[in-house]
């Protein structure tokens, strides 16, 4: 019988370490490959020359912030990292107006490309009438509450010097005001030491892995990483109860009032003028009918202090076909027809009379 030859045994060590290269190795170096591959196929797709994928960076104070020079698969943001593809002019050309509109994902826009959102549909009527260099600089971000906005205009207004400012924001105060809880943060208590515009900075935008991994984003953004972990769970097709409306909190009403007032005094001294744009929307949509209460109510404290105050829900009252037309199916994100009309509304009811 013919007999096999057999090779020296590995020492034991490099048995186990050949198990790690195996089992920890390669499954590293398949996320390295697919990351970069994703990167590369963004890049191919979306990329802009001198620009950077991600509109996400650290920020100490504010947890994340706008990245400069960024992009992403639908937006891009400039120098000073306003969803705007084109730079700040500086210095502010002669008689040209420098706008900046702060506020929350309904300002950002983000169903819409950068130059379709209303703050730069609003800047093509401004240019058509003034000068064409005049800016309308999009300062809004994703789930930001008031305080996240007087914190950012804190950095922006002494620097660029708008003439003027406008506030569309309100409708993250109650989901910021829940984040903070979920931290054991008590909005109350802060009020009642004389504290406001607390913010949570653990936004979603504020996860490492969120920013900076195309694999999370895409399980995420396409509801993949929602139906794996739900895999199992059937629907039982039970119908579900129409949102219960818990009315305004007055804990949540309170600090945006008094962070308004900060905001609107932070404009006027760095010498530009502010207007109050309430936010409009659906109400019968989710929990719009308490979400939009703030801004309305808010509106009151901008007028004592003198402050121009519009309502975009004249835009949708004034809309002769199905409202739903002007959004998209959150009931307060402007659709690019809505989009259009509030940037019109906007410069027929202010930018008219304060930039002629």
């Amino acid at each position: 019988m013919a007999q096999t030859t057999k090779g020296p045994d590995l020492p034991l060590w490099k048995k186990v370490l050949f198990s790690l290269i195996l089992v920890v190795g390669f499954p590293i170096a398949l996320i390295l490959a697919i990351e970069g591959a994703g990167y590369a196929i963004l890049h191919f797709k979306h990329g802009v020359p001198g620009k950077s994928y991600g509109l996400w960076t650290y920020d100490e104070e504010l947890g994340a912030i706008h990245a400069a020079n960024a992009y992403n698969s639908n937006s891009q943001t400039n120098s000073l990292g306003f969803r705007n593809k084109e730079d700040v002019i500086e210095p502010k050309p002669p008689g040209a107006y420098r706008v900046i509109a702060y506020g929350g994902s309904t300002t950002f826009c983000y169903n819409l490309e950068t130059d379709r959102a209303w703050p730069l549909r609003l800047q093509e009527n401004l240019r058509a009438r003034t000068n064409p260099k005049s800016q309308v600089l999009n300062a809004g971000a994703i789930m930001w509450s008031i305080g996240q906005e007087v914190a950012r205009a804190k950095r922006d207004l002494p620097r660029l010097k708008p003439d003027i400012v406008i506030i569309y924001s309100g409708i993250n105060e109650q989901a910021n005001e829940e984040l903070l809880r979920a931290e054991g943060i008590s909005l109350e208590r802060a009020l009642a030491e004389g504290k406001h515009g607390l913010f949570s900075k653990h936004l979603d935008q504020g996860r490492w892995l969120k920013r900076n991994s195309t694999i999370v984003r895409f399980l995420e953004y396409t509801g993949a990483a929602d139906w794996f972990f739900s895999a199992g769970h059937t629907d039982t097709g039970a119908p579900k109860a129409p949102p219960v409306d818990p009315g305004i909190n007055p804990v949540v009403a309170e600090n945006f009032d008094r962070t308004l007032r900060e905001f609107i005094e932070l404009i006027r001294k760095n010498g530009a003028k502010p207007v109050y744009v309430i936010v409009g929307g659906l109400p019968e949509v989710g929990r719009n009918t308490q979400l939009m209460r703030y801004s309305r109510q808010g509106a009151e404290v901008a007028r004592q202090m003198g402050v121009l105050v519009l309502d975009s829900n004249d835009v949708v009252a004034a809309y002769k076909g199905n409202k739903h037309d002007l959004f998209s199916d959150s009931g307060v994100h402007w659709s690019d027809l809505g989009a259009g009309l509030l940037a019109d509304f906007i410069d027929e009811k202010a930018l008219r009379s304060m930039a002629p």
